[in-house]
């Protein structure tokens, strides 16, 4: 290993440290550890300015433009009041049945999340739903673990939340893993449901009678949301919403327009490079949360929505900002990992510590995949970043089998570290210890890993 190798891994490491331990936030982390690459590689000064300070900022201009429209949209969602009717209309349909409540409130969850993103969303969402689970006799441990599956499955189908992925990985990567991911999070969420929910009434039950238990609520969910669709759209006039103006049922289809749009625009012209003459993905989705945006906001406050559209941009805008610099850095950190220079100091370290079959590295990141935990080396939000750019940019992999490889450790750090925004809020609200918690659903979220990581052997 050389000198520069040395110094070049040794900051790496030292930031990375410093943003596990909170010291430096990961905002201004990565545009420093870009600095650094390019430093020890010896990019000329001017040279860093321009090429990596400036155009490394735009690098991931249109996924910096999707999270600005998904933003909005969350907004809009948020302010018509659909989210918060999705969550009573669930609680209400669901009687008092403490399994059909924990099943309904997730799906809700979900479904709403395939339109919102952030701890404003969870926020919102938890403040409602954990109450209505706790008073149906569900452990308060247990609730903030649904809203969590739910906003894992959600986020799963939600564009808007791949765009880091799009950014490092490409949309084609994130684009064979949408459904795949969706299925692993709906299997580890009826898994979850199935043996630990019916808990208080079969706490001396078999492995037999859990497993039996586990089969019918697999079986029963899309039953049970079979049911809600349909009455969500029965001429019974809606009696939860309680203001002025009623609520119309048609507007509670809003948060999965965006992945109609893009289902229609991919089965009629298809998803890909433009110069083909298909519609590029992120474009598609931008289309998508348009179009949602002014169906909801026409159809609940016509006589508002132009107001109401304008304003959510605005305030969407200051939802994201600080992820849109987030996006900004990790531009210039992918830039600075793609320099000729950096490539020659880079590749011998990560030839020498990876294994040199696909199956090696697949095994590595799924007996690893606690490290995506305290913004550890997986942990996209983290220096795993820097990492995944650094692969990426090495070729040691195809960039869709990475994705894939980044999406399964990624099971582990959206719902189980214990540092996240929406789990210590979760937990503080729900009044349980965050570290509790993380406990009780890593072996779900490292199921999750192992599941997305057979999807990646059989799709690579």
């Amino acid at each position: 290993m050389t000198l520069s190798g040395i110094l070049l891994l040794g900051g790496f490491v030292l930031l990375a440290a410093f943003m596990v331990m909170r010291i430096l936030p990961t905002l201004l982390a990565l545009p420093i550890m870009a600095a650094w690459i390019a430093f020890i590689a010896g990019v000329p000064f001017f040279d860093w300015l321009s090429e990596i300070m400036v155009k490394g900022a735009f690098r991931l201009s249109a996924p910096i433009v999707l999270v600005v429209f998904g933003a909005m949209f969350a907004r809009i969602i948020q302010k018509t009041g659909i989210s918060d009717a999705i969550i009573k209309k669930a609680a209400e349909l669901s009687g008092d049945q403490p399994i059909a409540i924990a099943a309904l409130m997730t799906a809700a969850t979900a479904f709403i999340f395939l339109g919102m993103s952030g701890l404003g969303a969870v926020i919102m969402i938890g403040s409602i739903a954990i109450p209505i689970m706790t008073g149906a006799g569900i452990a308060a441990i247990d609730a903030v673990i649904l809203i969590l599956l739910g906003m894992l499955t959600g986020s799963a189908l939600n564009f808007a939340g791949a765009a880091t992925g799009i950014g490092i990985f490409g949309a084609e990567a994130v684009l064979r893993y949408i459904v795949p991911g969706a299925i692993v999070s709906v299997t580890i969420t009826c898994a979850y449901i199935a043996l630990n929910i019916p808990r208080g009434k079969n706490a001396g039950a078999s492995a037999i009678t859990l497993m039996k238990n586990f089969i019918l609520a697999v079986l029963s969910v899309p039953g049970s949301l079979i049911s809600v669709i349909g009455k969500l759209f029965s001429k019974k006039k809606a009696t939860l919403i309680k203001k002025k103006e009623t609520l119309p049922s048609a507007a509670l289809i809003s948060p999965i327009l965006p992945l109609v749009v893009i289902g229609v625009l991919n089965f009629t012209v298809g998803l890909g490079n433009t110069a083909d003459g298909k519609v590029d993905p992120i474009a598609a989705a931008v289309l998508g949360f348009v179009v949602a945006s002014f169906y909801a906001a026409i159809l609940v406050r016509p006589s508002q929505a132009i107001n109401l559209f304008t304003g959510s941009i605005v305030d969407g805008i200051k939802d994201v900002a600080g992820v849109i610099f987030l996006f900004m850095g990790i531009g210039m950190l992918v830039t600075a990992t793609t320099q000729k220079a950096a490539i020659d100091i880079l590749n011998p370290l990560f030839v020498a510590v990876m294994p040199n079959t696909f199956y090696g590295v697949l095994l590595l990141f799924t007996v690893l995949a606690p490290a995506a935990l305290y913004r550890g080396p997986f942990n996209m939000y983290g220096m795993g970043t820097g990492i995944a750019a650094i692969l990426t940019s090495l070729n040691v992999l195809p960039a869709t089998a990475l994705y894939g490889m980044f999406s399964g450790v990624g099971y582990l750090q959206a719902i189980a570290d214990p540092t996240n925004s929406h789990n210590t809020w979760l937990s503080g609200f729900a009044g349980v210890d965050a570290t509790s918690v993380m406990k009780r659903i890593l072996p779900y979220a490292w199921g999750g890993c192992v599941l997305m990581m057979i999807f990646v052997a059989v799709l690579q």
